[in-house]
């Protein structure tokens, strides 16, 4: 499923797990549609669509917010998710003792 969710359950968009600049550009759409909305309805970085792409040792990643990875090993991070990082650089943070 491609399927991006609000806190409610609502869906607000879609990501087919091929681009991380296209994950960034519709969590920013969707974030800027909820202030629009008056809605306290949220994202949760944790229930993107697509978290199967995401490397195992990073399923439980907490260090900072992970939004997903896409097939070409780029992730998008930050509460904001405005920042995509290589998935090695996510990886080698992680490694670091931040779990």
């Amino acid at each position: 499923m491609d399927e991006i969710k609000t806190s409610s359950g609502r869906v607000v968009g879609s990501w087919n797990g091929e681009r991380a600049r296209d994950l960034m550009a519709e969590i920013a759409r969707i974030k800027q549609m909820l202030i629009q909305e008056k809605s306290s309805e949220s994202l949760d970085s944790r229930s993107m669509p697509h978290r199967d792409q995401l490397h195992q040792d990073l399923l439980e990643f907490k260090a900072y917010h992970l939004w997903g990875c896409d097939r070409h090993g780029e992730c998008v991070v930050g509460t904001n998710a405005n920042r995509i990082e290589s998935v090695d650089k996510v990886l080698s943070f992680s490694l670091i003792d931040h779990h």
